[in-house]
């Protein structure tokens, strides 16, 4: 039986249907002539494909991609020409940037055509650089070689294309030149390109290179902004102690240099060193914290002054001192006070906050004397529900009537209504806002009284007129 089986599989394995398979495209190998080989290859792949057929993990296999069949799918795409989709603009950048990128190898070119068709590709990347598609891909967040500008006019050049472009190609370019270049020509292109200065300290705030971002400012000659940078540098300090040590640094650095920065920064500086020494000494960071303003200070100040007819010049907290000694304007020092009184509901003391003695006349009583506008005073104590005769003592320093008269209406003032109608000489409006008024009240009694008044006025100048 074992001798049975023996010949059966080396029957098996000699009949030609189950020749070894090879994927070799010769075909030199094939008889044609022989009838009966060809016969028996035939059957034997009849027989094979028979077997795939019937085992599907094969039926994968034997599926070829060139023989699907996909016009129906790009039917509609073989119609549709590529200018359709891409302008002629941006076609070229597309080509453009392929040439810098892409260095694909036509087929069947010989090992000395490949050699040349490189270094043309090297020389036409490394030594002519395009500026068009360098910036385009600078401005598109794409990694660009920038070292194949070599010269000073080639880096020159890339920068101007790049500041036409604008973007964040402007500030990768820069840099590449501060890399690239010494100091005194980084510097002169910055110069000679207000636009790339520009973008160049904008870069250096942002990334809070605050040193190299003030000497930029300093070696182009903006000393205010750089004066005002350190002054916002030093203030920003935690702790009363730094400030003071920062500010008295930067009193002396420009009282050493003498030029550079105008006198009223010097008064800002020496202002803000008085500034924290006053809040170490008398404790007044308490409501605001260290990085009060001097406003918010002189806020402090008001609510803790007592006596606002005379003021005690002597003491650095009172109000006016503190004011003369921060450089406070007296509109300023106004509306603060004013705010601060009104929000206390101590409204005795506004018209103190508002007398000025005349310079050119001492002896003479004190004046009423506001310096911003007194509208604006009006409406501020309307909005902090300020009482009716406060309103009216302010409405009553006003000398136009007419806008006297609106404020009046709009802040619902009954009584300088009436005071602006008597001077508009509106007598029919104030018969009307009388009967408006309620019975027997203080503002109809007031209304009556000024009627009487305008009455009285007119008959009398008519009486005048009848003498003459």
């Amino acid at each position: 039986m074992d001798s049975q089986f023996d010949n059966a599989d080396e029957h098996y394995w000699n009949r030609s249907s189950r020749a070894a398979f090879s994927f070799d495209d010769d075909d030199d190998d094939i008889d044609v002539a022989d009838g009966h080989g060809a016969a028996r290859a035939s059957a034997g792949h009849t027989k094979l494909s028979t077997k795939h057929e019937n085992n599907a993990i094969f039926n994968d296999d034997t599926i070829s991609e060139a023989s699907f069949d996909n016009s129906a799918a790009l039917g509609t795409l073989n119609h549709l020409s590529i200018k359709a989709i891409l302008s002629d603009e941006a076609l070229q950048l597309v080509l453009q940037e392929q040439t810098l990128d892409d260095h694909v190898m036509p087929k069947g070119v010989t090992p000395e055509e490949e050699l040349k068709l490189l270094r043309r590709q090297i020389q036409s990347t490394l030594y002519s650089p395009n500026l068009e598609a360098t910036t385009q891909k600078l401005l598109h967040g794409k990694v660009a070689p920038l070292e194949m500008f070599k010269s000073l006019l080639e880096k020159q050049q890339l920068l101007d294309k790049a500041l036409a472009n604008g973007g964040d190609a402007v500030i990768g370019v820069l840099l590449f030149l501060k890399r690239t270049l010494n100091t005194t020509q980084f510097h002169g292109i910055l110069e000679q390109r207000p636009k790339a200065l520009e973008h160049y300290l904008s870069y250096l705030r942002q990334s809070g290179d605050l040193s190299s971002y003030i000497e930029t400012l300093q070696r182009f000659g903006r000393h205010q902004e750089a004066a005002l940078q350190q002054f916002q540098a030093a203030m920003a300090c935690s702790g009363i102690a730094a400030r003071k040590q920062q500010l008295q640094r930067l009193i002396d650095a420009y009282a050493k240099a003498g030029v550079g920065v105008i006198p009223l920064y010097e008064q800002v500086f020496h202002a803000a060193l008085k500034l924290q020494l006053l809040q170490e000494k008398e404790g007044l960071t308490h409501q605001f914290g260290e990085h009060a303003t001097p406003i918010e200070l002189l806020y402090v100040c008001c609510a803790q002054n007592k006596n606002w007819k005379d003021q005690d010049m002597l003491k650095v907290t009172s109000p006016q001192r503190f004011a003369a000694d921060q450089e406070i304007s007296p509109a300023q020092y106004e509306w603060t006070a004013l705010n601060e009184r009104a929000q206390a509901q101590a409204y005795a003391d506004l018209e103190c906050i508002f007398e000025r003695v005349s310079t050119w006349h001492p002896l003479k009583s004190r004046q009423f004397h506001i310096s911003f506008d007194l509208a604006l005073a009006v409406q501020r104590l309307f909005e902090l529900q300020a009482p009716a005769t406060v309103l009216q003592l302010f409405l009553s320093k006003m000398s136009n009537s007419s806008e006297k008269l609106a404020l009046a209406q709009r802040v619902k003032c009954i009584k300088a209504v009436i005071d602006a109608m008597v001077s508009l000489k509106q007598q029919q409006e104030l018969q009307q806002l009388r009967e408006s008024l309620p019975e027997r009240s203080e503002e109809q009694f007031y209304c009556e009284n000024a009627l009487k008044s305008l009455q009285s006025k007119r008959w009398t100048t008519d009486n005048i007129k009848l003498k003459l």
